[in-house]
């Protein structure tokens, strides 16, 4: 063989070899679009799960908070019954106490009512 001959194969050889690498690089690329594909879809498929997931703890969370809420309800239910009979009470109370005279006035009415016996002569027995 000549050297004639085997430049040409080497060229062949090159050329062989450049087509082979345009092929590999195209796979290459082909492959990573089908994986970018896949896994963006992947990505999407976790987050609709974890969408999910997150509205079925919230959706607990929700009826935890509302349990809470209705057991303070009820607390405060109780302490307005409570309140309510305790101002009754009060009501009552401020209604005797109306029609009851002052320890001062108690006092000098008996100071007065002394007086008057003195001078009538009369006396009672306490």
């Amino acid at each position: 063989m000549q050297k004639e001959d085997l430049q040409q194969i080497a060229d062949l050889l090159d050329k062989k070899a450049d087509l082979l690498d345009k092929k590999l690089d195209q796979k290459f690329r082909d492959n990573n679009e089908v994986l970018r594909k896949e896994i963006k879809q992947e990505i999407r498929d976790n987050n609709e799960v974890l969408l999910k997931k997150m509205d079925e703890k919230i959706e607990e969370f929700a009826i935890i908070v509302n349990s809470g809420f209705d057991s303070v309800n009820e607390r405060f239910d109780k302490v307005d019954e409570r309140f309510n009979r305790v101002e009754n009470r009060l009501d009552n109370i401020e209604q005797k106490l109306d029609n009851v005279a002052y320890r001062f006035e108690i006092k000098e009415i008996e100071e007065r009512v002394e007086v008057l016996e003195k001078k009538s002569g009369v006396q009672f027995s306490r």
